[in-house]
């Protein structure tokens, strides 16, 4: 490989959300390519739940090459979906075979028995519903000891988790990644029993970091955050029991990734004389960049991230793709030498409060409208 130094270097912060984490598989796939090429290094990536998921089988895989990178993370989500009671004729409608809202199933009357299901009973009265991210990250990574202790052309992992007694963010770093530490991370409470782990208890981590980019500062000066829940939605308030509570859960998922983006960037605007220190080291300034399909995420519709299907799978694999192809044409240029990311109109003004602000996002998103 030829000097990173020399290559446009990255940071990944990889969000969850279900199975919309598939969207990342097919962002992966396309930023590998450029990885190929040696046009991008990956130096570090930080993951929760279904990023954590894919960061960890990408992780892995380049340890050994990007063939194998791409190979992981198609086993990972084909063994998800195979593991999956979710049919692809639960989508309603079936006859837009070539829409995203074949894959809306926010009205869809199974989606909402299950939902209602989830309100009333509990993962520990049914045992029997096993999580089964463990044995699959098994499977995709039968040897941890490549990601714990990474090869040179490999990223360092970060795996972000929720500790549930103490509302506590807990960042599983190297040496500490196991199948274990992937299932808290992605263990979402109405569904799994809380993952135990040197005593204490972990469920998802994107309640309180989706991701974490604070593991990020110390490797790299341009973060490339994946974004799968949507910022920006068009269609007003939901008004139905389930849509509401998704968006509800969209919001709060979101907001912890707007906050840790818009504290990094104070430090960014506090360290212009460069006498800031961050963790014993000279602070040096940070870059943004994203990746995200906010209209695509809000047609197929928040209540499809509990029904994992392949087909479901290999649509959001594409979108992904296509989203990273348009950055890589787009962006890819400036990472090393500016944020290709606004984020004076789409974080600072998301957190303002005032009147003007609240216009200033609506302008700047309805352009990407």
């Amino acid at each position: 490989m030829a000097e990173t130094k020399r290559i446009p270097t990255v940071g990944l912060a990889l969000q969850g959300g279900g199975a919309h984490a598939a969207f990342t598989w097919g962002v992966l796939d396309r930023l590998l390519d450029e990885v190929a090429q040696e046009k991008l290094f990956i130096r570090a990536i930080s993951g929760t739940s279904g990023g954590a998921l894919n960061g960890a089988a990408c992780a892995y895989g380049l340890n050994e090459s990007v063939p194998e990178a791409k190979r992981a993370l198609e086993q990972l989500w084909t063994l998800v979906g195979a593991s999956s009671y979710w049919h692809p004729f639960y989508n309603l409608p079936t006859e837009l075979l070539n829409s995203p809202w074949r894959w809306n199933v926010n009205l869809n009357p199974f989606v909402i028995v299950q939902g209602m299901l989830q309100q009333i009973s509990s993962p520990y009265a049914t045992p029997w519903l096993s999580n089964p991210i463990g044995p699959i990250m098994e499977k995709v990574i039968p040897d941890f000891g490549l990601i714990n202790q990474p090869k040179a052309n490999a990223p360092k992992l970060y795996v972000a988790a929720t500790n549930v007694d103490l509302t506590a963010l807990r960042i599983f770093g190297p040496t500490e990644i196991t199948a274990k530490v992937l299932m808290a991370s992605a263990c979402f409470p109405t569904l799994f029993e809380a993952v135990e782990i040197d005593g204490e208890f972990y469920w998802d981590g994107g309640y309180m970091a989706n991701p974490a980019l604070d593991p990020l500062v110390d490797s790299v000066d341009d973060i490339l955050s994946v974004l799968i829940d949507p910022l920006f939605v068009q269609h007003g308030p939901p008004r139905f029991p389930g849509q509401i509570l998704n968006r509800i859960n969209e919001l709060s998922f979101g907001a912890s990734w707007v906050a840790e983006v818009r504290q990094i960037e104070l430090i960014n605007e506090l360290s212009v004389e460069n006498t800031l220190v961050h963790h014993g080291k000279p602070y040096s300034r940070k870059r943004f960049h994203v990746i995200r399909r906010d209209r695509f995420m809000d047609e197929i519709g928040a209540a499809s991230k509990s029904t994992p299907s392949i087909e479901l799978f290999r649509a959001l694999r594409d979108a992904g793709s296509a989203a990273a192809d348009s950055w890589v044409r787009e962006c890819l240029p400036s990472v090393g030498k500016t944020s290709t990311f606004d984020l004076e109109k789409v974080v600072k003004s998301r957190l303002k409060g005032s009147p003007a602000a609240i216009r200033m996002v609506q302008q700047a998103e309805g352009k990407r409208a």
